[in-house]
């Protein structure tokens, strides 16, 4: 398997924005996913912000509905409907918006490997070195000058290779509901829905919702809670879809790059502590990586020192 000049793990969107950036700029590019296709079985609330569109230059395609009206529900249950001027959000269907970035990075020159699973990597002199668990359990050795880390909250290859990684997390639950009663976008609030968090009711499509929250702990336990109390639904509900869950890394990350190295997206803490979303967030850094390795390439210098910057960067637009 010839060498690339990147290879980036992960085709979340970071990964995806990141192996098309730079392989508009002429780099060679290979994305390794460990999933059997883009954006299945993706775990996400699926709100994105209407300018992101916009100004990343994305396809609509994805878009299920847009958000305008919200309500907030206080912990003694009392109601606050805000309506915005204008719509101010969109709610994606998070297979449809991957694959739009995906077909965006192979259009540009990336290769996008599904079903390919990076279990080590190690820096040397000349290069990168990734060892692949591929989907029918053969293994490969693959290499690059670069390696870009997407790996959204799988932690594992930062630490091989020393980087930063979280020390708080809080856990998410979400389930997809059918919703007879309809209703705009929900926010729950209070100690006794969601601890340390909220939770929510987005519309997802006619007659459905996506139901979840984020908390310190339980979040399976209290989001059965929240539909029982909040949506008269018990926990034995028939033909409802399984509650899912993962955690969500709180707090940016110090030590997202390293000689030959770069994180990007939820993988270098690049998510919002109001919300949990890292959609944005992650393709803003995905654009300052793919600057930082560019130059690399344009100094034939792989440095720690030389992607430095990359972080200064971020830290400088994201911190506030």
């Amino acid at each position: 398997m010839k060498r690339m000049d990147v290879i980036v793990v992960g085709g979340g969107p970071s990964g995806l924005r990141a192996a098309e950036r730079l392989a508009a700029s002429g780099l060679t590019v290979r994305v390794l996913e460990r999933k059997p296709a883009v954006g299945t079985g993706v775990l996400c609330t699926g709100i994105v912000g209407r300018e992101v569109f916009d100004e990343y230059g994305l396809d609509r395609g994805s878009v299920l509905g847009e958000i305008r009206t919200v309500r907030l529900v206080s912990p003694l249950s009392t109601v606050l409907t805000y309506e915005h001027p204008r719509p101010f959000a969109c709610v994606v269907d998070r297979e449809k918006f991957d694959g739009a970035l995906a077909a965006a990075a192979v259009a540009a020159g990336a290769e996008v490997a599904c079903g390919s699973r990076v279990d080590d990597i190690a820096v040397e002199g000349d290069g990168v070195r990734l060892s692949v668990r591929e989907a029918d359990g053969s293994r490969s050795r693959q290499a690059a000058a670069v390696a870009v880390l997407a790996t959204g909250v799988d932690f594992g290859l930062q630490k091989k290779l020393g980087l930063g990684v979280p020390r708080d997390f809080l856990n998410g639950a979400q389930v997809e509901r059918d919703t007879p009663e309809g209703g705009p976008t929900t926010l729950f609030f209070g100690r006794d829905v969601a601890p340390g968090a909220f939770a929510w009711s987005v519309p997802s499509g006619p007659g459905r919702a996506r139901v979840g929250l984020l908390t310190k702990a339980d979040p399976k336990a209290r989001l059965e809670r929240l539909l029982a109390a909040s949506f008269g639904e018990p926990a034995d509900q028939p033909g409802r879809a399984p509650i899912r869950t993962k955690p969500v890394a709180q707090g940016l990350l110090t030590g997202t790059f390293g000689e030959r190295v770069l994180a990007v997206g939820e993988a270098a803490g690049q998510t919002k502590t109001t919300t949990g979303g890292g959609i944005s967030y992650g393709l803003a850094g995905a654009d300052l990586a793919a600057a930082a390795v560019r130059k690399c390439f344009d100094r034939s210098s792989f440095a720690a020192a030389d992607l430095a910057p990359y972080e200064r960067r971020w830290k400088a637009l994201l911190r506030r």
